[in-house]
């Protein structure tokens, strides 16, 4: 015995519309969580040393990049000089560790008045640097 269905056919649109609604839904999730992604950072052309230091994996990162104008990023983010002190003062209870990641071109004043505002401050401070090339 063959089992019939008395049911009126559905239209197409019936199954596209669900369809299109995810499509759109996906598309909007990727659109909006695109912006979550980690840009890269400002680049720094680093001096080179053979001395290596270690215990500073959660210090903050201090960029002097070459050419800008009095340009300071306190982890990424770009400060002057007061607000690189205040956020620094803010952070008390955090890592009382600062890297400077200074560009080998960036004026020497601008990068030991930035180093000597975390060491005010209790912080330790420690030089960014590349290995040389063999």
């Amino acid at each position: 015995m063959k089992l019939e269905s008395h049911l009126p056919k559905q239209s197409p649109w019936l199954y596209t519309v669900p369809l299109l609604n995810t499509i759109l839904l996906l598309l909007v999730y990727f659109l909006f969580t695109s912006g979550f992604v980690v840009q890269s950072g400002i680049t720094v052309e680093h001096p080179q040393s053979n001395s290596r230091l270690t215990g500073f994996d959660r210090a903050h990162i201090i960029t002097v990049p070459a050419g800008m104008e009095n340009a300071i990023f306190f982890d990424g983010v770009r400060a002057t000089q007061a607000e690189l002190r205040e956020k620094l003062k803010a952070n008390r209870e955090g890592e009382r560790r600062a890297i400077i990641h200074a560009d080998k071109q960036a004026p020497h004043g601008r990068v030991i008045e930035v180093g000597n505002i975390a060491l005010e401050l209790g912080y330790e401070v420690a030089y960014s640097t590349v290995p040389p090339k063999s």
